[in-house]
C-alpha cells in the first residue's frame, strides 16, 4: 500500500523554494492534478493559516481524493537560529514549551473546524514533535502522525497511531547538503545527504518495490513546492505514473 503526503506552507515562510516558485498553493494544485490523472489518493499536511487566508484556493482541494491533515499553524512563527537553538536547549523540542504547542495546537483545530475540516492526521513542521506534542494531539481528537523518519514499522502508542515516512524524502536527498556516494545505496537511511533526482527516484522505485515484495506500506513525503522548483512536475509525473502501478490510500485509511 502506498501513502502519498505533501506539505503546504504558508507564502509567509518565505523560504528559498518559495522565492523561485511563488505560492506553494499553487503549486500543490498542480500536485494534485497529476495525481488524479493516475488514480492516486494523498495527505496533503497544511498551516492553519493557509486555511485560514487562502481559503478560497485550498477548498477546490476537496474536489481530489486528498486528506488535508494539520501542519502546525504557521510553522512555530518567526523561527531562527537562535529560537530553535533555545527551544532545544530548554523543552528537547524545536516545537517549544508545552504552553506553545498547546496553543498553536487550538488554534490550527479551531481553523480546522472553522473550514468544515476534521483534523485526524497530522505532521509537525520540520518533524518537530515531541512526547508532549502527542499527548496534545490525542486530547484534540488526532488519530495518526506521520513525523518520523526512517525504516521504522508504523506502531500505535498512548492512542496515536505513527506512520514513519519510510523513503527518501525529497527536499532531503535532492535539494539539500552535499553529495555523498553512500546515499546511493537503496537502502540508505531517509534523510542522510543529497543525490541526484535521477538517483532519488531509481531509490524510490527499489524501495516500494522491495516494501511492496515484503508486504509493508509505504509512506512518502514528496513537497509540491521542491516538484515545482526541480523541473517544473516532470520528475513527479514519472513518479505518479510509476506509483500508479500499486493501490494508494489517505494516511487516515491506515490498517
Amino acid at each position: 500500500m502506498i501513502y502519498i503526503t505533501g506539505d503546504v506552507h504558508s507564502s509567509k515562510m518565505k523560504g528559498w523554494e518559495q522565492k523561485q516558485a511563488g505560492s506553494e498553493i499553487k503549486a500543490a494544485k498542480r500536485y494534485l492534478q497529476i495525481l488524479e490523472k493516475y488514480k492516486l489518493k494523498s495527505t496533503l499536511f497544511i498551516n492553519g493559516i493557509c486555511l485560514e487566508e487562502n481559503w478560497e484556493e485550498i477548498k477546490d482541494f476537496l474536489n481530489y481524493d486528498i486528506e488535508i491533515g494539520g501542519h502546525t499553524y504557521n510553522n512555530f512563527g518567526k523561527m531562527n537560529i537562535f529560537k530553535s537553538y533555545i527551544n532545544r536547549k530548554l523543552f528537547r523540542c524545536i516545537y517549544g514549551s508545552k504552553n506553545f504547542q498547546s496553543k498553536d495546537i487550538n488554534l490550527t483545530k479551531k481553523i480546522f473546524e472553522k473550514r468544515g475540516l476534521k483534523m485526524d492526521s497530522w505532521r509537525t513542521h520540520a518533524f518537530g514533535s515531541n512526547e508532549i506534542t502527542f499527548h496534545l494531539l490525542k486530547n484534540k481528537g488526532v488519530k495518526y502522525v506521520s513525523d518520523l523518519v526512517g525504516e521504522i514499522k508504523p506502531f500505535q502508542k498512548e492512542g496515536i497511531i505513527h506512520l514513519p515516512i519510510n523513503i527518501p524524502v525529497d527536499g532531503n536527498t535532492i535539494a539539500y547538503g552535499e553529495f555523498k556516494p553512500e546515499n546511493r545505496n537503496p537502502f540508505a537511511s531517509c534523510a542522510k545527504g543529497r543525490i541526484s533526482p535521477e538517483e532519488w527516484f531509481e531509490i524510490l522505485k527499489k524501495r516500494i518495490m522491495n516494501n511492496e515484495k515484503n508486504k509493508t506500506d509505504s509512506i512518502l513525503l514528496i513537497h509540491p513546492i521542491t516538484m515545482e522548483v526541480l523541473d517544473h512536475f516532470l520528475l513527479f509525473e514519472d513518479i505518479a505514473k510509476f506509483l500508479s502501478k500499486y493501490s494508494s490510500r489517505i494516511i487516515s485509511e491506515f490498517k
